[in-house]
């Protein structure tokens, strides 16, 4: 489909369901991330975006500019829109009238959100949030040294009344406190810990050699008990052979360890193992008593040797902890272990210092706790200074801390409050203008109707609110959408959303509207087409959809300026032919098409069109001058009625000027070129008006008498009356008001006289 550059308006026409949203909503979605129509509604399914029966790689959306093309397709695996290139688009607002529903009834969150794509102030909100996360660090960070900064106060109270006040004044004692020197107790306090933790692995060792030792001693004593019960049994048991059932035991070990044996070990007789084995069992048996008391003899001096083994191996570990501990110990002047430890000596055998050692056990274990009373009360006096000073300290660093905590939220907080007053004052000062905007155009729609002074602004206790109000009648600062009719509401929300779309744009926007007028009397209309006409410059090209007839018509019949328009009209969309674009004429070529050549002629279709164009012209001349008129319910008045409306008066002084073209579409107010007064011409239509009725509206056998020529010459005059009226420029007819003497059209081209019928 291609677009007129020459032309910055487009309007495409179609009844319901035959392409003009897929045509809007192909450029939005090139265009823009939406997806235009489609999110608009609930349960949307995006694969839709394509035609039915299509698949995805069929989709093409392509747009040619002066300068680029650009070219969408759809994602083969998703229904995701790919853009080729994806910079430089141009930029598109679209409008629809379910946006305009939307944003005139939303919450005003939501409402904000649709501000927010025309005003976007997103980065400052971004830096407000970051700033706003940046004060809540802080804040914490300042509480947490608040309270490390009274701890360390709570603590360092705590520990001067625990000491009864000492120097009567906190501050002076602290300061006395950190003004010592505690190296030397320091010093001492990990010499006497070294004392008292050779002293605790030397008591470790004499435990264990005392506990070993008493297992040795029993396992002795066991041994003896059991040697004393044998030599009881040989006394009772004189022929006993001890030694042979040493030899029995001994032969059974011998022949048990062996795989195979083929010979008495003993008389090296033959014979093999398992009876060499059975034979020895059988002579111990017989000495079972006996065998048992050696076995116990036996069991005895093992444990007794492994017990005695184990306490060799602690003896050693003793004297080294031993001499470790008198090396330190005897440094210690204040005690009294250099006389106590003066006998053992390294060159002292183990036994000997083991000995000298048991002598002053008990001398050195008070001497160890007059020490460790000692330490406790060194080790106290270096906690309370290490805990002063750490305090001590903590308040320095936690006081400077707090200081530049507190400076650091106070700027934060100062920076942001600014931050947030100039997003405020900028959106404020946006919203001011696009209201004034919106009164501007929602006046030029609805002039002297007691409505407007329309007031977007924002609800300042929220970020991201917008409110909307207005006047109706006597009533001040109400909102609209409770009052309003809904085509009210609806011009109001076109008015906002071109307000906003003209205030993003540098003539570089490209602006859709889509259905966005549903049902508007004449004059309403009229100014709609207006409005958009005149705002049209501020963008780069304006696209209008619409199913409204009456506009259309507006456009046919030159009631509306269609010489700077591009028109459109779709016809029938059906699955074979998909969108199909009609040949759409304005009325007034359409009547020069028939007279142009002898084979476009068409007596009926010319009579038809000259006739219903002709009623189109008359309607505004009669309008305009406020003619008399019979009233009807309908207000469908025939040409006859509206030709012999204009008064005689009238007639006489009705003429338009023609002024003298300066070039760049401006016209001279003071220099006319020509001057024709339309009597002569409204009577040449009098006198031929029966061929509408005759040829182009009924069948009649006068109609059958009516020449082709006299046809033709209805059309010239008319096309005659609407050249005279029409403007050169933007094909309008002279319906402004600008001197108060007269008529004129927009771009001062035609004047119509008189302004008023006499």
């Amino acid at each position: 489909m291609n677009f007129s550059q020459d032309k910055n308006i487009t309007l495409i026409y179609a009844e319901n369901g035959n392409g003009k949203s897929s045509i809007a909503d192909a450029l939005v979605c090139l265009c823009t991330d939406s997806a235009g129509s489609l999110d608009d509604k609930s349960n949307k399914d995006y694969s839709f975006l394509k035609s039915l029966g299509a698949s995805n790689s069929d989709l093409l959306i392509e747009l040619k500019t002066d300068t680029q093309t650009f070219k969408a397709t759809l994602s083969a695996n998703s229904n995701k829109i790919i853009k080729n290139p994806t910079d430089g688009l141009p930029k598109l607002k679209a409008l629809r009238r379910a946006q305009i529903t939307s944003f005139i009834e939303d919450t005003p969150s939501a409402r904000y959100k649709v501000l927010s794509s025309f005003i976007d102030v997103s980065n400052i909100q971004k830096s407000e949030g970051e700033l706003k996360k940046l004060i809540t660090t802080l804040d914490k960070e300042l509480g947490q040294n608040r309270k490390s900064l009274s701890d360390a106060k709570s603590t360092l109270t705590d520990i001067w009344n625990k000491e009864e006040n000492p120097l009567g004044n906190l501050k002076d004692w602290v300061q006395s406190e950190i003004k010592k020197d505690n190296s030397k107790l320091a010093v001492e306090l990990q010499e006497n810990n070294s004392v008292l933790q050779k002293w605790s692995s030397l008591q470790a060792v004499v435990s264990s050699i005392k506990t070993e030792t008493a297992k040795y001693t029993t396992a002795k004593n066991n041994l003896l008990e059991a040697e004393k019960k044998l030599k009881e049994y040989q006394l009772k048991n004189p022929n006993s052979e001890t030694d042979l059932l040493s030899v029995l035991n001994e032969t059974k070990k011998f022949l048990t360890a062996k795989i195979e044996v083929d010979k008495c070990p003993v008389c090296e007789k033959d014979n093999d193992k398992q009876k060499l084995l059975e034979n020895v069992d059988g002579r111990i048996a017989k000495m079972q008593e006996l065998n048992q008391l050696t076995q116990a003899i036996n069991l005895s001096k093992a444990e007794k040797d492994k017990l005695y083994n184990r306490l060799q191996g602690q003896i050693e570990p003793f004297n080294t902890q031993l001499i470790g501990f008198k090396n330190l110990a005897i440094k210690l002047p204040d005690f009294e272990f250099t006389n106590e430890l003066s006998k053992i000596l390294e060159t002292n055998t183990t036994k000997e210092n083991y000995t000298l050692f048991n002598e002053v056990s008990l001398k050195l274990t008070t001497e160890v706790e007059k020490l460790s009373k000692h330490n406790q009360t060194v080790n106290k006096s270096v906690g309370i200074h290490n805990s002063i000073k750490s305090n001590y300290e903590s308040i320095i660093r936690s006081t400077k801390k707090c200081s530049e905590l507190d400076k650091l939220l106070n700027q934060a907080k100062a920076a942001l409050d600014i931050l947030e007053d100039t997003r405020k004052k900028f959106i404020d000062s946006e919203l001011v203008s696009i209201s004034d905007e919106v009164e501007t155009m929602y006046q030029e729609i609805h002039p002297n109707e007691g409505l407007g002074n329309v007031k977007l602004f924002l609800n300042h206790t929220f970020q991201s609110s917008l409110n909307l109000s207005a006047n109706f009648h006597t009533e001040s600062n109400i909102t609209p959408q409770s009052v309003y009719s809904e085509s009210h509401l609806d011009t109001l929300g076109l008015c906002i959303f071109i307000a906003l779309a003209k205030k993003e744009s540098n003539k570089d926007v490209i602006l859709i509207l889509d259905d966005v007028v549903m049902s508007v009397d004449e004059r309403h209309l009229d100014r709609i087409i207006s409005l958009i006409h005149n705002q049209a410059k501020n963008f780069a090209h304006v696209f209008i959809s619409t199913h409204y007839r009456p506009w259309r018509e507006r456009y046919r019949n030159n009631r509306a300026p269609n010489l700077n328009i591009q028109f459109l009209e779709l016809r029938g969309w059906s699955m074979e032919r998909g969108i199909t674009v009609a040949k759409p004429q304005l009325v007034l070529e359409e009547i020069k098409y028939y007279l142009s050549s002898p084979e476009y002629f068409h007596r009926e279709n010319l009579s038809g069109a000259t006739g219903r164009f002709l009623e189109a012209i008359l309607d505004f001349l009669t309008f305009n001058f406020q003619s008399r008129l019979k009233r009807k319910p309908g207000n469908d008045y025939t040409l006859s009625e509206l030709l012999d409306c204009l008064s005689k008066d009238l007639l006489k002084v009705l003429r338009v000027q023609k002024m003298a073209d300066l070039g760049d579409g401006k016209f001279c107010n003071n220099t006319v070129v020509d001057e024709v007064y339309l009597k002569p011409v409204i009577d040449e239509i009098k006198n031929l008006k029966a061929v509408r009725n005759q040829v182009g509206a009924h069948f009649t056998f006068d109609g059958a008498l009516v020449s082709d020529n006299d046809i033709e010459d209805f059309a010239k005059s008319t096309i005659k009356l609407a050249d005279l009226l029409i403007c050169p420029i933007n094909g309008t007819l002279p319906d402004r008001n600008k001197t108060g003497s007269n008529w004129e059209t927009k771009s001062g081209a035609i004047r119509l006289f008189p302004l008023i019928e006499p």
